[in-house]
C-alpha cells in the first residue's frame, strides 16, 4: 500500500475531502493507496477541484453513481475495487465539465489496451508516444501562455521584449520546454518534480543556460507547468529535449521574437 506523502501537507482540503468522502481509504498519515496510478488519480481529483472545475459534493455524487452502476453490473464491492471506481467518475465528471471529450477518452482506453496487449508479463505497462496529435491539444499549445521573466509569450505573436531578453543573453534563439506529462499523461506532482529536476540537470550538461518559466493555461482548466527558457538553443537542441523528456511540442523563438510551436519529430 502506498501513500501520497506530498498530498498529507495542506490537512484542511484532505479533511474536507475525507469528510464528503468518509468510506476514502485513509491511514494515521494520509490517502493511501495500492498502485501509483490510484495515487495519480487522486492527484488529479485535487487538481481539479482546486482549480474550481468541480465541488467536493459534485464529485461525491459523481462517485456515488459510479459506485452505483458498478454494483448495478455485478461489482462484490470488497474494497480493492474502489479506486476503478474513483476513475470512473474521474473520466465522467471532467468530460461534464468540459476538461475533456468522450471521443479523446475512448481514444485512451484503447491506446492503453493496445498497450497492456504489447507488454511482456511482469513488465510495467507503459503508454507508448501517440502518432496522432487531436486538433483540440493543438488549439491547447497554441492557446497557452509561455511565461518567463515576467514576459508572456503567445505562439505567432511578436514579442519586442523577447527580442530583448535574447540579446541580453546574446543568444540568437531559445527553447521553451518543460518535462511535466510525458506526451500528455498527466503524472503526480512528485513525478514531474523530480522529470523537472533531470531536465535541469541535461540542460546544465550541456552547457547551456536557463531561466525559470512556466506555461499557463488561460482557461485555469489545468495547473500551470513549470518550465525552462533554455538560452542558445537550437531546433536541433529542441528535437533532442523532446525525444529525452517525451514531449509533444516546444517553444521556439529566434531573434525575430515570434514564438512558434515545434512539434516532436514523430508529429512531422
Amino acid at each position: 500500500m502506498r501513500r501520497a506523502r506530498d498530498m498529507t501537507s495542506d490537512e484542511p482540503k484532505l479533511e474536507a475531502l475525507r469528510a464528503a468522502l468518509p468510506e476514502l481509504p485513509f491511514g494515521d498519515d494520509g490517502p493511501v493507496f495500492r498502485a501509483p496510478w490510484e495515487a495519480q488519480a487522486f492527484a488529479m481529483t485535487l487538481a481539479l477541484h482546486e482549480r474550481g472545475v468541480f465541488t467536493w459534493k459534485e464529485w461525491a455524487h459523481a462517485l456515488s453513481v459510479a459506485i452505483g452502476n458498478a454494483q448495478a453490473s455485478g461489482d462484490p464491492d470488497h474494497g480493492d475495487t474502489y479506486y476503478a471506481h474513483w476513475l470512473s467518475a474521474l473520466e465522467r465528471l471532467s468530460a461534464e465539465k468540459g476538461c475533456v471529450s468522450e471521443a479523446m477518452l475512448a481514444h485512451r482506453r484503447v491506446e492503453w489496451d493496445e498497450a497492456a496487449r504489447s507488454t511482456p508479463h511482469g513488465q510495467p505497462i507503459v503508454l507508448r508516444h501517440r502518432h496522432d496529435l487531436t486538433a483540440a491539444t493543438l488549439d491547447a499549445y497554441r492557446a497557452a501562455i509561455y511565461r518567463v521573466d515576467d514576459i508572456d509569450m503567445k505562439i505567432g505573436v511578436a514579442n519586442a521584449a523577447v527580442v530583448s531578453l535574447l540579446a541580453q543573453h546574446d543568444v540568437a534563439s531559445a527553447v521553451f520546454v518543460t518535462a511535466f506529462n510525458p506526451f500528455g499523461e498527466v503524472l503526480a506532482p512528485d513525478e514531474n518534480a523530480q522529470r523537472q529536476r533531470s531536465l535541469v540537470e541535461r540542460v546544465g550538461a550541456l552547457g547551456l543556460r536557463a531561466l525559470p518559466g512556466e506555461g499557463v493555461d488561460p482557461t485555469k482548466v489545468w495547473t500551470a507547468e513549470a518550465s525552462l527558457f533554455v538560452l542558445g538553443a537550437t531546433p536541433d537542441t529542441a528535437d533532442m529535449l523532446m525525444s529525452a523528456f517525451e514531449q509533444n511540442a516546444v517553444v521556439y523563438v529566434d531573434r525575430a521574437g515570434v514564438p512558434r510551436l515545434l512539434l516532436h519529430p514523430d508529429h512531422r
